[in-house]
């Protein structure tokens, strides 16, 4: 664990940094565990992130999640429609960085800048736009056959797992899932039916790339079913991303869900990579994220978090681990603060080690 490599512990603090900085479409889970509801509840995505729905934004938020109680100034002031058929969104987040190792310090700098259009063609078709500060995108159309389902074509980030708002847990930036590079191209189709919900696609498997560069296609699927038991509330889900390709083939299985006890929240996920190249060489990895919250009062939680990796179980290449705690505001319904100190902890194997260290993030969001 002690093993000393600069180069590497640099680059990984690097990847962090990219992760950042790109422009990801962020979604609180957290707020779908409390309210036990799908995440269409506060989005106009049905799989969630983007584009706040009118409710959410001048309803769910200013009256149940906000600290502020002037009501009736707020709602006033936001109203994301533009006449009867356009809805638009935006997101802002700048980061202040600042780490105990040589080269860590990212010190202040934009993470997001997302603007969001939703064109209603009719009462059941949507059209959607969202453009980040790097040139990455989503842009789909969403149509609703039956109120309980739905088909999406176009670019989007495939439904796997929680699409949570911080793209450095290790669920999301160790199985390519953080942005730019994590929307493709092709058809998903969701259900949705009282405790259930279910999205499978069929996507080309080039994770931020504008053409295809293979005749594969990657298969994903996701399913959660929510359930309650006297004061619990409880998620239960599962994720599978099976992308073959000429130069190798990407497996990923997860299974996730939520805890929810009256002011505490866990959310969990774990996935198993696996990563076969061309040549018959496999590489099995372990990863997980936990988010744990209690909410003090309206507009104001602690948390704590948890991330593990392990690139390659069977063999000891090495692994890391992250442990943070720290404090989340609202102030407005439309701003968020947040104050987090991690500590990320590397077993030094033959190809995966760094140095330990600790890093304090602070962040700034304001949402539209």
């Amino acid at each position: 664990m002690h093993g000393i490599r600069p180069a590497i512990a640099v680059a990984a603090l690097g990847t962090a940094a990219a992760f950042f900085t790109v422009s990801p479409a962020s979604a609180m889970p957290r707020y779908s565990a409390r309210y036990e509801q799908r995440c269409a509840l506060c989005h106009v995505n049905p799989s969630g992130g983007g584009l706040r729905a009118p409710y959410a934004t001048q309803q769910l938020v200013p009256e149940e999640i906000a600290w502020s109680p002037d009501r009736p100034a707020i709602l006033e002031a936001l109203d994301p429609k533009i006449g009867k058929h356009l809805l638009i969104g935006a997101d802002f987040r700048e980061l202040y960085v600042r780490s105990d190792v040589a080269g860590g310090d990212l010190n202040f700098f934009q993470m997001q800048a997302d603007l969001y259009l939703g064109f209603q063609l009719d009462s059941r078709v949507t059209l959607y736009y969202d453009l980040g500060q790097s040139g990455n995108y989503e842009l789909f159309g969403l149509g609703y056959l039956y109120p309980t389902f739905y088909l999406k074509a176009g670019r989007f980030i495939p439904s796997y797992g929680w699409k949570v708002d911080d793209h450095t847990m290790y669920v999301r930036s160790e199985l390519g899932l953080a942005p730019p590079a994590n929307s493709d191209v092709g058809l998903e189709a969701g259900f949705s039916r009282g405790r259930f919900d279910a999205q499978v696609a069929l996507v080309n498997g080039n994770r931020g790339s504008t053409l295809d560069t293979d005749s594969s296609i990657a298969k994903v699927a996701n399913l959660v079913y929510r359930c309650h038991a006297g004061p619990v509330g409880a998620a239960f889900g599962a994720s599978g991303y099976h992308n073959p390709t000429p130069s190798g083939t990407l497996d990923t299985a997860g299974l996730y869900g939520y805890f929810t006890l009256q002011r505490l929240t866990w959310l969990w996920e774990t996935d198993f990579v696996r990563r076969r190249d061309a040549g018959g060489t496999t590489k099995e990895g372990l990863a997980a994220s936990h988010e744990l919250t209690w909410l003090v009062r309206q507009g104001l939680e602690l948390l704590a978090t948890f991330d593990s990796y392990d690139p390659d179980r069977r063999q000891a290449t090495g692994a890391k681990s992250r442990i943070g705690a720290g404090i989340f505001a609202m102030p407005r319904p439309y701003a968020t603060l947040e104050l987090l100190v991690r500590r990320t902890r590397y077993d030094d194997g033959v190809a995966y080690s760094g140095d330990d260290f600790t890093e304090t993030v602070m962040q700034i969001h304001l949402l539209y």
